[in-house]
């Protein structure tokens, strides 16, 4: 059976939001945006504003009560230092200059 509920970046994408739109609207270190969006990991508290701000941006409820979104990983330490400042940069620039590789 195969599940039909989206990743983070699914979701985030299927409602075309960038990270710039979810870094402004939380004020979350982009490190830990950008763990949740490529790995589906960050603090309890993280992936709750996270979720909620794609609520707002996207007009639909994302939450852990609605249980719509999947794969996602709790931790109370996650590694932040695993997203170098170069990869920070390099996919908020991505978002800004996108490629035609579609």
């Amino acid at each position: 059976m195969s599940d039909s509920r989206a990743t983070f970046r699914e979701a985030r994408l299927r409602h075309n939001i960038t990270l710039h739109q979810l870094i402004k609207d939380t004020n979350i270190d982009p490190r830990a945006v950008i763990l949740l969006d490529q790995q589906n990991q960050g603090t309890p508290e993280h992936i709750d504003r996270l979720l909620a701000s794609l609520s707002r941006l996207s007009g639909t409820e994302y939450s852990r009560r609605t249980k719509n979104i999947r794969a996602l990983t709790f931790k109370l330490h996650p590694d932040y230092e695993s997203i170098t400042p170069d990869e920070t940069a390099a996919q908020l620039a991505a978002e800004l200059h996108p490629t035609n590789d579609k």
